[in-house]
């Protein structure tokens, strides 16, 4: 029997209490390794609304192929989710995001760049744009695709 997933999971540190992990983290210890159409539905029902918007940010730029991705530079892309998205989120918060989708493969850190960057990974743009439009589909969002 498969233990039941929560959004978040609280740990206690001292006598602080500090979100630990989300079900995005916990989709990277159970590596998905089944079709690609249950890889999908599965990845598109664990992901929530800021994990959507940070791969919106790399994969959905509204322009034609070669310029339908977009890499950026972690102070940038924090600027960007704060005053364009009007994302609550701090920049241990993002980075930790930007770590789980670069754990699932679904982005790429650029090593030896300073500040840190971090692109879209080429031949994985269908399945991540997939991803993206199933979970709008799966939570009733689809008047804001």
């Amino acid at each position: 029997m498969k233990p039941k997933l929560m959004n978040y999971q609280s740990v206690r540190i001292g006598s602080k209490s500090v979100i630990a992990m989300n079900m995005l983290e916990n989709l990277i210890t159970n590596k998905i390794e089944k079709s690609p159409e249950t890889s999908l539905l599965e990845l598109a029902e664990k992901m929530d609304i800021v994990d959507v918007q940070i791969l919106r940010k790399f994969y959905t730029t509204g322009k034609e192929f070669p310029f339908d991705t977009q890499p950026y530079c972690f102070p940038i892309l924090f600027k960007e989710m704060k005053e364009t998205n009007n994302l609550k989120i701090g920049l241990e918060g993002l980075r930790k995001r930007l770590d789980a989708l670069v754990k699932l493969d679904l982005i790429i850190k650029i090593k030896g760049s300073n500040p840190t960057n971090y692109a879209p990974i080429s031949g994985k743009e269908q399945f991540v744009r997939s991803a993206i439009i199933k979970f709008f589909i799966i939570n009733g969002l689809t008047k804001f695709l």
